[in-house]
């Protein structure tokens, strides 16, 4: 006997725990590509902080201990991107292994060559680009995401269809036609 499928509507459902994990890594790779790098002063001055507050009462002192530095002083830049592609990686094989299809707004947030999160100005151009002659047509305009560090182009229509089918159209004529008939009798 086959398993019962969830009803798509549900809340909870049969693959939340998928969701939860799906929207866990989107989360933190966002939050590992925003994060600013720290210098070694900062850190330093944050432990002399913890130092200060410290009583003699307390048994533990925790310092506060960071990723990845590098030699130069600060946080490895590089190392919270390549987790964040790691966590991004991580997404979307968990939702092609569930089967299950990621939300229009996390779909392009990252690029599918390298799996970088795309940032406007930081690591991505934005463009608007109407390839029609002269511009005429406003129903071509489509959006254009480059990625700085692979070279890939991601293109999304931004207008709507150009019109309802001929055959709909004439299904359902248009409501402020019937006001001026009326106004007429």
């Amino acid at each position: 006997m086959a398993k019962a499928k969830g009803k798509k509507g549900s809340s909870g459902g049969v693959n939340s725990h998928v969701r939860a994990r799906i929207n866990y890594l989107y989360k933190a790779a966002t939050y590992l590509q925003s994060a600013k790098p720290r210098t070694r002063e900062a850190v330093k001055t944050v432990t002399k902080t913890q130092e200060d507050e410290v009583t003699p009462d307390s048994a533990r002192i925790v310092p506060l201990v960071s990723a990845k530095e590098s030699p130069t002083g600060g946080d490895c830049p590089q190392y919270h991107s390549q987790l964040a592609r790691m966590c991004i990686s991580q997404m979307r094989g968990v939702s092609q292994k569930s089967q299950l299809r990621l939300p229009i707004e996390q779909k392009r947030s990252f690029c599918k060559r390298c799996d970088t999160l795309l940032i406007p100005g930081a690591n991505c151009t934005e463009e608007l680009r109407n390839t029609s002659r002269g511009a005429r047509k406003p129903w071509a305009e489509v959006r254009v995401v480059r990625c700085n560090g692979c070279g890939t182009e991601k293109r999304f229509p931004q207008t709507d269809k150009r019109s309802r089918k001929l055959s709909d159209r004439k299904q359902d004529p248009k409501p402020e036609n019937k006001a001026d008939s009326m106004d007429q009798t």
